[in-house]
């Protein structure tokens, strides 16, 4: 099976693996603690088969056969390493040990879902096989197997990738940015066309540089034409962190008309590497300086910034989870509002009023929900994509290969 990636590093250490595409590479290379079933959410047997919690949700225990004292490591580890997408999840343990099966979790405060936690790739230990035994590695090309089945992860910029698709050299390829109509109706690749809203959004956050300056930019970002070039998808214009809220005209129009009387003030954005957003950053740039704000962006690391135009993928497919993560990572309120919605059974209004919180206090800017698109091979039986982007090569089955997608 080959697969094209347009961005993943190599060497790939699971606790700094982030993106769409790192994610799948290390979830094929290195196995999770717990899994998550694509169809239902629900959390699964991974190397650990049991959980249970004390009655506050605050002791966790899990049988992990042999592997609990490798995955307390682990654990330990990435609760260290400040560079760590994936830091904040253990950062609230206050102790993480093992005996030779059992795994002990103490944390800060009551985490009802908290084995969720143990799903993301960070929590994977890097000397424990995963689904698919390491072949070879570079940084251009990845191979990987199990019986029946080889695995080639390749890494091709989009449109490269499309081209090699078309030959009948890869068997899963990304559509490029812009591209999902276009692509949808080409005759010989529509068909293949896998286009889905994931558990993730695009977002500005920003220091606090003033309350007018912070709600003009919330107001006036350009989600209309962002869901028109870069989502490409209808409804994904986010206007907050749960999914369903809705832009209110009015609000845009006095956000607007106050924009004369704020100080003018030069606020320096920085923006990945990534192409998509990239020019997703374009966009909100030329609409804010159209309107008389001033916004910079900014792509090297030298230069201090007042804002980080960023993608956040949630770590677990909970609506909690990417709250949860711009809170606690970032050290926003409403905290304690958070901490509620994260002990409780009953979580909505309470996320709800997460959600207000977050919203007004401007300091993130919810743009746009992440959309995923790729080209998948007919030959490629039980190929699914998940809310987080996380495909399971595990339970694929190839069919005879063919120099046609």
């Amino acid at each position: 099976m080959r697969v094209g990636l347009t961005d993943f590093r190599w060497p790939l250490d699971p606790a700094f693996a982030v993106g769409r595409d790192e994610t799948t590479l290390a979830r094929a290379l290195y196995s999770t603690p717990l899994r998550t079933d694509p169809s239902t959410g629900a959390v699964v047997p991974g190397l650990c088969t049991a959980w249970k919690a004390s009655p506050d949700f605050r002791r966790w225990t899990f049988t992990c056969n042999h592997s609990a004292p490798s995955i307390a490591s682990e654990l330990r580890r990435v609760a260290r390493l400040r560079g760590a997408p994936a830091r904040w999840l253990f950062a609230q343990a206050e102790r993480i040990s093992a005996d030779a099966t059992t795994l002990s979790i103490r944390l800060r405060f009551p985490w009802r879902r908290f084995p969720y936690a143990l799903t993301a790739v960070a929590a994977a230990p890097r000397f424990i096989a995963g689904p698919f035994r390491l072949v070879s590695g570079t940084k251009r090309l990845v191979v990987a197997r199990r019986a029946g089945l080889t695995l080639q992860f390749r890494r091709l910029a989009a449109r490269a990738a499309v081209r090699e698709f078309r030959q009948g050299k890869l068997d899963e390829a990304p559509v490029p940015l812009g591209d999902i109509f276009a692509t949808k109706a080409d005759e010989q690749l529509g068909s293949a066309v896998r286009a889905r809203t994931l558990l993730g959004i695009d977002l500005v956050t920003f220091d606090p540089i003033g309350d007018g300056l912070l709600l003009a930019y919330r107001d006036t970002a350009n989600r209309g034409d962002y869901e028109a070039l870069i989502s490409e998808l209808a409804g994904s214009s986010a206007y907050g962190f749960l999914g369903g809220e809705k832009a209110d005209p009015a609000r845009f129009r006095r956000a607007l008309g106050a924009i004369p009387s704020l100080p003018r003030r030069r606020v320096r954005i920085s923006v990945p590497t990534d192409p998509a957003l990239r020019a997703g950053a374009r966009l909100l740039y030329a609409q804010w300086r159209d309107f008389g704000l001033g916004p910079q962006l900014s792509t090297g690391p030298l230069l201090p910034a007042q804002g980080s135009f960023q993608r956040v993928l949630a770590v677990y497919p909970q609506k909690e989870a990417i709250p949860a993560e711009l809170i606690l990572r970032n050290e926003l309120n409403p905290r304690d509002v958070l901490l509620r919605a994260l002990g409780a059974t009953e979580q909505l209004r309470d996320l709800e009023l997460v959600d207000e919180g977050l919203w007004g206090s401007a300091r993130v800017i919810p743009v746009a929900w992440v959309v995923d698109a790729r080209l998948v091979s007919p030959r490629l039986q039980g190929w699914r994509e998940d809310v987080l982007g996380n495909v399971d090569y595990a339970a694929v089955r190839s069919r005879a290969s063919s120099r046609r997608p």
